[in-house]
């Protein structure tokens, strides 16, 4: 997928409720940039940013700033480490998650003095080595671990389609996600890719993800995403038939309501006052329930009662 057709969804590097939109721009490792042994280490808080994935990050602790600016004049890539607690303001290395992401800085918009807004593009998962300084920000040598993939079988297809087909049905039911989200799940075909794409955007905490991004044993994690999604789906759907039933019991109420008043506009176009059948019939039943008949016979005058309600009264001639 070009960079041309990515579309930026969310903008910020605080905490959000529910799912965190990312976009999928692919991890081809023959276009992608040399990642460096030694890394400036941005920390981010309350997010975790995964490979292939494209997202803005704005940045304002001074440590954060000046990073960026010793840091892009020499290479564009730069190592996103979640913070344990993300209230902390002044995160030091035991304050990290030990795995991060490598990530591309695709743009920088610099809105104020002590406001910027990197565009960010995942790169590869990058383990802690080393931490070679800690001001006036951190550096850190790195390992690049691999994952391991599965062997090819028709199991393996099979799981990898489930994950994809579950995961578009999911974007399909939920009214705020894009329709650009969805058309991007049926175009990947790696299980690894779409299993980074998709693990951003569940609905679980922060270290439910970092479990997910340390994961490197790919159909583990391909199996944990799938669960995720499965409970997801399994919520949407309900929602939507909950939707489905207030709109069908509504839809009859407006029914009988619409039925009802053109009875009364019939009724006045006859010449019927106001004191028709409806209270002819209203007061028989009044009688009828303080007189107490048999069940029976109550069961009988209420149908008579009720194709009474449809009988004309007979027209009053003013004298």
């Amino acid at each position: 997928m070009s960079k041309e057709e990515l579309i930026a969804l969310q903008a910020d590097t605080g905490p959000k409720p529910g799912p965190q939109i990312t976009i999928a721009a692919g991890t081809d490792e023959s276009q992608m940039p040399r990642i460096p042994e030694e890394l400036s280490i941005l920390p981010v808080r309350g997010l975790v940013v995964f490979p292939g994935t494209v997202i803005p990050l704005n940045v304002q602790r001074a440590a954060s700033l000046k990073l960026l600016d010793d840091t892009l004049p020499r290479t564009k890539v730069i190592g996103l480490a979640t913070q344990r607690d993300e209230t902390k303001e002044d995160p030091g290395p035991q304050d990290l998650y030990p795995v991060g992401t490598a990530a591309l800085v695709l743009k920088l918009l610099r809105q104020a003095e002590d406001n910027v807004l990197v565009i960010v593009q995942g790169l590869r998962r990058f383990s802690l080595r080393k931490i070679v300084a800690t001001t006036p920000f951190l550096r850190a040598e790195i390992d690049l671990p691999q994952s391991v993939q599965p062997p090819q079988s028709k199991e393996w297809e099979a799981t990898f389609r489930n994950l994809r087909d579950s995961a578009a049905r999911l974007f399909e039911l939920s009214p705020d996600a894009p329709e650009q989200a969805r058309l991007m799940i049926l175009n990947i075909d790696n299980a690894e890719q779409l299993a980074d794409f998709l693990a951003p955007n569940l609905n679980v905490d922060f270290a439910q993800k970092q479990t997910l991004l340390e994961e490197l044993d790919v159909e583990k994690r391909v199996r944990a995403v799938q669960k995720h999604i499965s409970a997801q789906l399994e919520i949407a759907e309900i929602q939507q038939k909950l939707q489905r039933d207030v709109a069908s019991q509504f839809s009859d109420a407006q029914r009988r309501a619409y039925l009802r008043s053109q009875i009364k506009a019939i009724q006045h176009e006859l010449g019927e006052g106001e004191g028709g059948s409806e209270e002819q019939a209203q007061q028989l039943r009044a009688r009828l329930e303080e007189a107490k008949p048999p069940e029976e016979v109550m069961k009988q005058a209420e149908r008579e009662l009720k194709r009474l309600d449809f009988i004309p009264s007979p027209v009053r001639n003013s004298r």
